[in-house]
This record gives C-alpha cells, sequence and structure tokens, in this order.
C-alpha cells in the first residue's frame, strides 16, 4: 500500500469513501442512498467503519507494545475514547436543536418522535441524562458510543495479540458468542432494551482488523485462488438475494433474513463474512490503489485524513437533511426524495470543502513549527515517520 509522509493513503481513500456512503445512508428517503452498497451486499458501510477502524487502531498503536511502551497506549486509547464521547455529546445537541426547530417550523410530530427522540422531548430530564450515561442514543447517533467501547477494549486486544493470536482469537470469539446468546450487552436507559450496536459482538471484526493492521498491511493478504473464486461466488449471491433476483423472485430477500444470519446489531455471521469476502476481492484486485489515484480518490482520501470532524459534521448535516425534507413534504409540493437528493449532493460538496480548509489550516499552523523545529533539532522525522 502506498505511504505519504507516514499514513497510508490507501486506507484513507477507503475511510473518506466510507464517510460519504454513511452520509448518504443516514438522510432516509433520498434517492442517492438506493445506489449505495448495502443495496447488494449482506454488509454495508458500518462494517468497513469499524474494521478500518481496529486497522487504524493497529498501526498507530501496536508497534509501541514491543517498545514497553503499554500504559502509553492505554492512555492513549482511552484519551480517543474521551474525545469520542465529547464529539458524541456535541453531535446529539446539535441534532436535537435541529429536530426542535424543525418541529416549531414544520408542526410535524415524527421531528420529535422519530428513530428515539421520544425518549429526549417527552421526558427531558432523563432523556438528556441517558444520552450522557451513553444509554440513550439517537438512530443513526449511535455509531460514535460503539466506537467509544470499542477504543476501551483496543489495548486489550492488542496486548492479547502481542501474547498469542490464539488467545487473542479466543477471547475475541468467546465474547462474541456471549452477546449472540444474550449474555453481554450494555443496556439502554430511560427507554427498555439494549445498545443497538452491542459492542460485545461487534468487537470481533474491531479485532479482526486490528490483527490485519498488526499483521497483514505490510506484507499484503495471499492470493488463494480458491479463496478468492469462493469470495466473489458469495458476494454474487449475497447480491442476488438482495435485489431479490433482480426481482424475478420478491420473497428472496425475506427468506434470506428468516433462514440466514444477518441481524445488523449483534453482527450477524452473514453481514460479517459477506464484508470480509468483499474486503479479500477489493484487496486482491488493487481497486483501492487505482481508485485513490484519480480525482474522487483524493479528494476521499482528503476526507479520510480528517475522519473525526467529517464524520460529525456529516452527521449533523444529516439531520438537517432530515429536517429539510420533512419540510418539503409539508411545506411545500416539492418531492421531499428530490429535495433530499440535492441536500445530499450539496453536503457531500460541503464536506469536501470542510476536509480542505481542515488540511489547509493544518499546512498554515504546522509549517512555522516544523520550521523552528528544523532550527533547533527539536523533532527528529525518521523516513515513513511524522513528527507527533
Amino acid at each position: 500500500m502506498h505511504a505519504k509522509g507516514g499514513r497510508n493513503t490507501v486506507i484513507d481513500f477507503w475511510r473518506g469513501l466510507v464517510l460519504v456512503i454513511i452520509f448518504v445512508n443516514h438522510i432516509p428517503g433520498n434517492i442517492l442512498e438506493h445506489l449505495t452498497p448495502r443495496n447488494y451486499g449482506f454488509s454495508d458501510a458500518a462494517e468497513a467503519f469499524v474494521f478500518i477502524s481496529g486497522l487504524s487502531v493497529a498501526l498507530v498503536y501496536y508497534p509501541r507494545l514491543p517498545k514497553g511502551d503499554v500504559l502509553g497506549v492505554i492512555r492513549r486509547c482511552f484519551r480517543r475514547s474521551f474525545e469520542l464521547y465529547r464529539m458524541h455529546l456535541i453531535m446529539t445537541g446539535a441534532a436535537v436543536a435541529l429536530f426542535s426547530v424543525g418541529y416549531v417550523i414544520s408542526n410535524d410530530i415524527g421531528m420529535l418522535e422519530a428513530h428515539g427522540r421520544g425518549a429526549v422531548f417527552d421526558d427531558t430530564a432523563r432523556g438528556i441524562t441517558g444520552i450522557l450515561l451513553l444509554g440513550h442514543q439517537l438512530g443513526y447517533f449511535n455509531i460514535l458510543p460503539l466506537y467509544i467501547a470499542l477504543m476501551l477494549w483496543a489495548p486489550v486486544a492488542m496486548i492479547l495479540l502481542r501474547i498469542h493470536v490464539a488467545l487473542a482469537a479466543a477471547v475475541s470469539i468467546g465474547i462474541y458468542v456471549l452477546a449472540r446468546m444474550d449474555v453481554l450487552a450494555f443496556p439502554s436507559w430511560p427507554e427498555p432494551g439494549r445498545w443497538f450496536f452491542n459492542p460485545f459482538a461487534w468487537q470481533l471484526l474491531f479485532t479482526i482488523g486490528i490483527y490485519t493492521g498488526a499483521f497483514l498491511v505490510r506484507p499484503g493478504v495471499a492470493y488463494q485462488r480458491f479463496v478468492f473464486a469462493g469470495a466473489v461466488a458469495f458476494l454474487v449471491a449475497s447480491t442476488i438475494v438482495m435485489t431479490d433476483a433482480f426481482g424475478l423472485y420478491p420473497d428472496l430477500l425475506w427468506s434470506a433474513f428468516v433462514n440466514v444470519d444477518l441481524i445488523k446489531s449483534d453482527l450477524g455471521l452473514g453481514r460479517m463474512l459477506h464484508f470480509l469476502a468483499l474486503a479479500y476481492v477489493v484487496t486482491q484486485l488493487r481497486m483501492g490503489q487505482v481508485l485513490e489515484k484519480t480525482t474522487i480518490g483524493a479528494e476521499m482520501a482528503r476526507l479520510g485524513r480528517n475522519a473525526l470532524p467529517v464524520f460529525a459534521v456529516g452527521s449533523v448535516l444529516s439531520a438537517a437533511g432530515e429536517v429539510m425534507m420533512t419540510l418539503a413534504a409539508v411545506k411545500s409540493s416539492a418531492s421531499p426524495h428530490v429535495v433530499g437528493m440535492v441536500f445530499t449532493l450539496f453536503g457531500i460538496l460541503g464536506l469536501l470543502g470542510l476536509a480542505r480548509y481542515l488540511e489547509w489550516k493544518k499546512k498554515g499552523s504546522t509549517a512555522p513549527k516544523l520550521e523552528r523545529a528544523g532550527q533547533s533539532g527539536l523533532v527528529s522525522v525518521s523516513p515513513g515517520q511524522l513528527p507527533r
């Protein structure tokens, strides 16, 4: 994989593309969501987000373990979890404000009740407390709580990998099995139930991502003809099922959800295997290396390098998009689906502009520091490394 300034640019590209797909999918009802991968396969952007997160964690932190910096890794992972928690609260607060304004303008009760928002607006004190405790998560705002929990698991997974790969696999699979047996799950509050994304199940894919980042990224995943053929066959079968055999068998998808393990909240095996098959095929075809060299690829990589602020702004924009579509439906004769599509396109352009601004700002703030450091010898930059 290509590296630029110590970064893996292919991973940046895929991360950026995943962020765009998540943004499109989080504005329900817009026309563009029919084009996203979740319509053609068992897995969607959530699996890619979790896997890439684990892979990135390993690339940044795992090399520190052989140097004995275990406490440093734990401290950094906990600090990252707090940063994510703080960003989650900011995003949720902004979304609640947008939905409040949307209700006042549209008088559409869905603005206050859809996607778990009723817990906040019906009993504000309990709802806000639930959000602060992560016991209550608005629909489409539940990925960061999962990521927070996974970052707390990350140092444990890396330490287990450092001891032995088999030990890490046994522990991770064991936790996954207990989660699928409904033994391990975080409860919701104040509403009954549990987290939509069960971290005890999703940690398995995250751990696979950590393993990939620690051991497989640099040498690459070996090509096996039969594995590749099997992965392609599985992907084709998944597309046939998700499209009801391109409309020829209307009940095929329903039958698959009944008989195949495709549940999202607990990371069904069908979903995970589909994503791993897709990742293997994409890797072997070197699609990332090809696409990142295009103009669009460069823009996606820029998004990936600024993932957290882009994801946060994209989440708030998705809430604004839902408000705009509701206003279109109740206050005008315009098609909410078309309005949603236009808003989504402009939202993507806005995210690209945000990423460019953030990179421009970084260059402006780091250039003088690097110049002073080079003059005084305060920063030593080795080949393939960035000053931290």
